[in-house]
């Protein structure tokens, strides 16, 4: 379990992008019950906008202005009597938060995605969030903009043999515990291309299909023993990854998808698609991507 005292980072923009991390935020201090959580709330003034309004106004003005709209904030979502602000100023917005996660011991870092959840906007991920998924050496939760509250179900872990799964699955059982609930893992099985459908018969689809199902649940299985968690329940989907997590999320009205994170490299991300980024960005609830080590 996380010590008492623990804190989670919670990045403000200070617009609406920022009010669903900030809710979810509040909900995880006031139902924990691991024990005193804390929030830290940041808010950084890149260097570029900043010396763009230097021009005009002193940086003790701008920074009373930025901790007033935070303020206002906070009051809003109700989350004054929970979090303390910081402003402050930065190269970018993703390593100033970095460097805040180091400095406060935080837990896990929390923002907010751009796009609302059913939302046909193809930029779903802004550049702080996408960023961030990329570099950070703590766990990174993304929340839809217009989250108002934890859902009523279960955790979903997205089990795989990869070497990130074990880090992600010592978070996702922690964090089922800390609110009592019901922690799912989720593998969704390989499946091979559907383009012998036009000329297979139906009967042997259906046979391939139950045998890649046998193999993934025995598969499952094993990844379930070898990390202790052979005693909870076990969800064996077929096709798209993302798809399947985001499909299960809605069905059990999960309170987070959890997934570990590949550490793609920008020229991988070309070939490859980062799973925790496209569940986060496509989810209906909040998504933590948890690195496997820290480096």
């Amino acid at each position: 379990m996380v010590p008492s005292g623990k804190k989670w980072i919670v990045g403000l923009d200070l617009g609406k992008r920022s009010e669903g991390a900030l809710r979810f935020a509040t909900w995880i201090v006031r139902h924990s019950q691991a024990g005193a959580e804390r929030l830290v709330g940041i808010h950084v003034l890149e260097e570029a906008h900043l010396q763009a309004a230097l021009r005009y106004h002193h940086l003790a003005e701008i920074e009373a202005n930025a901790a007033q709209t935070a303020n206002a904030l906070i009051a809003q979502i109700g989350a004054s009597d929970v979090i303390e602000i910081h402003v402050v100023e930065g190269t970018t917005a993703e390593k100033t938060l970095e460097h805040a996660c180091a400095f406060h011991r935080g837990y896990a870092l929390v923002i907010g995605r751009n796009a609302p959840r059913d939302s046909a906007n193809p930029l779903r991920l802004g550049r702080v969030a996408r960023r961030v998924l990329r570099s950070l050496d703590e766990p990174v939760m993304v929340v839809p903009p217009d989250l108002v509250e934890g859902g009523s179900g279960a955790v979903v872990l997205a089990a795989s043999n990869d070497a990130d799964a074990g880090a992600a699955a010592a978070f996702a059982l922690d964090f089922a515990t800390r609110f009592g609930r019901e922690l799912v893992l989720a593998h969704v099985a390989p499946m091979p291309d559907h383009h012998s459908a036009q000329y297979v018969p139906v009967e042997t689809l259906a046979k391939i299909r139950s045998e890649h199902q046998a193999a993934g649940e025995r598969e499952l299985e094993i990844w379930a023993q070898a990390n202790g968690l052979d005693s909870h329940r076990r969800v064996v989907l077929q096709g798209g990854v993302t798809d399947q997590l985001v499909e299960l999320a809605a069905k059990e009205h999960a309170l987070a998808i959890v997934t570990g994170s590949r550490r793609l490299s920008l020229f991988e991300r070309w070939l490859l698609a980062s799973t925790g980024s496209e569940l986060a960005a496509h989810a209906p609830c909040p998504v933590v991507v948890v690195p496997p080590t820290k480096r």
